[in-house]
């Protein structure tokens, strides 16, 4: 692209040297007719010479009148019948027609590339708002461990559905020993909308910690403790 554009413009400077020059040309020429026909006017009004003969002026009457006629017939033509000035302005004018085209076609694709978000701006505003765990408890009935607690989808969220709680349960060594899950209560979260969970996880037996994490169909859903005024990013097991 840009060396079509650079050879446009060249063309065009090219294009408008010639014009120009052709315009001084004719400019030139119509001033030495302009001067010639003032001499020859000047030659009609003093009449013929008196050295030359009677019959010599005759002829030289003739000649004058025939030059001056002359004169005045090539002074009417002026800029009409050179096509090649016509040619010349046409060509100048489509080029610089051409060339602002292009440019006005490359600003505009300028313009919408610096307004088209990068990779990671497309990410960060299309990344959906994590979801609020709002409150959390557990009891525990024989082997039986239930967690349960509230999780909201916050206002500038977006609509989601298909969320299941996941309960992660591990040892006093840290070792991961069961897991248990269940769909919320609502199937589907609207923005502002909140959502009780309960999820039962029975052979509970040697239980120092649980984790809860959120899922869809697509995958783990971020959410934020809101626990306490804590706010901390949950870290998601895969």
């Amino acid at each position: 692209m840009d060396i079509v554009l650079l050879t446009l413009t060249t063309l065009s400077l090219v294009a408008a040297a010639g014009f120009g020059l052709l315009s001084w040309r004719i400019g030139r020429e119509q001033r030495q007719r302009e001067q010639a026909r003032i001499a020859a006017l000047a030659t009609a009004m003093t009449g013929p010479s008196t050295v030359r003969g009677a019959a010599f002026s005759s002829e030289a009457d003739t000649a004058t009148q025939v030059a001056v006629g002359s004169l005045f017939e090539r002074a009417t033509e002026g800029l009409r019948g050179r096509p090649a000035i016509k040619a010349a302005v046409i060509a100048a004018m489509v080029v610089t027609i051409v060339i602002g085209a292009i440019i006005g076609a490359r600003m505009s694709d300028g313009a919408a590339a610096s307004a088209r978000p990068t990779r990671n701006e497309s990410v960060a505003t299309n990344a959906a708002a994590p979801l609020e765990l709002m409150s959390m408890r557990h009891q525990r009935q024989g082997t039986t461990l239930t967690v349960s607690g509230l999780v909201r989808n916050p206002s500038q969220g977006v609509a989601m559905s298909g969320i299941t709680a996941v309960v992660f349960v591990f040892d006093r060594t840290g070792a991961f020993v069961t897991s248990g899950r269940a769909a919320l209560d609502l199937t589907a979260l609207g923005p502002g909308d909140e959502s009780p969970f309960v999820v039962n996880i029975p052979n509970a037996l040697d239980v120092a910690r649980y984790r809860v994490t959120f899922r869809s169909v697509s995958g783990v859903v971020r959410h934020i403790d809101r626990r306490g005024n804590q706010v901390q990013l949950a870290q998601a097991v895969r």
